[in-house]
């Protein structure tokens, strides 16, 4: 996934420590290496989840098929009061790791609450992560006022600044639950520490209704209007960009992490993907968390990004093969900051890398790599997982995590929450 987009067939690469130190045709000799044998295999740079809650897997079917604002106003928020404590946080995000690996995600960026144990873990798992405190005008599990929470976001980036696998970031909710003085507060973190400012933006209708009554201005020209599109920003979501919009996310270099299944399932809408990436934008793709999605398996997501616009725009050409894996991968990396870290496979960069098997009866014959890849493939066809140089996942075995311990305490939540619902 560089930038000549090449493949090399019956290839080799050599790691060192965390790095890619040699990439090339043929078998690379070097009698004090461990070998591992690919054949039959596709070596690729792991996926990248640029959007998504990972506790909230405690959450999943929670509230289903419900409007975005009816789910977060009367089912979600309410139920993160009782649930989200720092024990469930940890257990949730080990539940969501064993999900994340096993279908090749290498890195995600999470925005949610009790980030600095949500990076422990992710530590511990192996995973690299973005993480960022969710900044909000209400309290919150985590805090109780928006000074509060700016001291939890300055005290997380202050702890894992420089990490090697964790990254931290400035996230603000959106601009519906954020003041502008909360975003500003959030802006100037993020340019403080030169890190990511991750947000979501445009997610609905009703979203860019209720602003635009409030400020005059569609969600993308007010926080544009207030300095807060930049370089640095994620916006999740995006899917209702009017084309002044998409001028100015282009103009800003702000990108867009794209959640299709997420947007469907809340029938928030189709983000014209293809449209904001001829004019310029970077795109890169999130699964958001997995009580509205119900899943963080990001082979699934790309297909559906490849897939949505040619059904809506009426157009086999958009978004194809090719383009939707740049989005799971190096547009992911390049939209978080660290395209110079991870996101491809070349000499110096992290070597953050998945193995899929390709000699299986979904996946042959392979007359195009990247079709193969996007349209065929599924979760269970990526057999192993390396990060920053070390296997975090090696045949489907899990190498840092208690699958069935994680399980049980996943399980012991839930019921304790069911029984607060009767």
């Amino acid at each position: 996934m560089n930038e000549g987009m090449e493949v090399i067939k019956n290839g080799s690469i050599r790691v060192e420590d965390n790095q890619i130190k040699e990439i090339r045709e043929g078998k690379i000799e070097s009698p004090d290496a461990e070998y591992f044998d690919a054949e039959g295999m596709i070596v690729m740079p792991g996926f990248i989840n640029t959007h998504t809650h990972v506790p909230m897997t405690m959450l999943r079917g929670y509230a289903d098929d419900l409007p975005l604002h009816t789910w977060l106003n009367e089912h979600i928020f309410p139920a993160e009061a009782r649930m989200v404590t720092p024990e469930n946080v940890a257990v949730a995000a080990r539940f969501a790791f064993i999900e994340m690996i096993k279908s090749g995600t290498t890195c995600f960026n999470d925005m949610y609450f009790f980030e600095d144990i949500i990076a422990s873990e992710a530590k511990k798992a192996g995973i690299r992560a973005v993480v960022g405190e969710s900044l909000i005008d209400f309290p919150t599990p985590s805090f109780h006022t928006v000074d509060e929470g700016v001291a939890r976001c300055e005290s997380l980036v202050q702890q894992w600044y420089g990490d090697s696998l964790i990254h931290p970031t400035i996230c603000a909710h959106s601009p519906y639950t954020c003041s502008k003085e909360t975003l500003q507060k959030a802006k100037i973190l993020s340019e403080k520490y030169n890190i990511p400012l991750h947000i979501h933006v445009a997610e609905t209708r009703k979203e860019v209704e209720d602003l635009t009554s409030q400020t005059g201005m569609a969600p993308a020209e007010y926080l544009y209007s207030i300095g807060l599109l930049d370089r640095n920003v994620i916006a999740a979501h995006s899917v209702w960009l009017n084309l002044k919009e998409i001028e100015l996310y282009a103009r800003t270099r702000t990108s867009v992490a794209h959640c299709p299944k997420s947007n469907l399932k809340l029938a928030s809408g189709i983000a014209d993907t293809d449209t904001y990436m001829k004019a310029g934008i970077n795109v890169s793709i999130g699964t958001d968390g997995t009580a509205s999605n119900n899943t963080l398996d990001m082979v699934e997501e790309m297909r559906f990004a490849a897939l949505l616009p040619k059904g809506s725009l009426h157009n086999p050409e958009a978004v194809n093969a090719r383009t939707a894996l740049r989005m799971a991968t190096i547009n992911g990396a390049k939209a978080l900051g660290i395209h110079h870290l991870t996101g491809s496979l070349e000499v110096g960069k992290r070597a953050d890398l998945i193995v899929i098997h390709a000699d299986a009866s979904n996946m042959l014959p392979i007359y195009d790599v990247y079709s193969a890849i996007v349209y065929a493939s599924n979760s269970k066809n990526i057999r192993s997982s390396m990060v920053n140089g070390k296997w975090i996942m090696r045949n489907r075995e899990l190498m840092n995590i208690n699958k069935t311990e994680t399980m049980e305490s996943m399980k012991h939540i839930v019921n304790s929450q069911i029984d607060n619902r009767k």
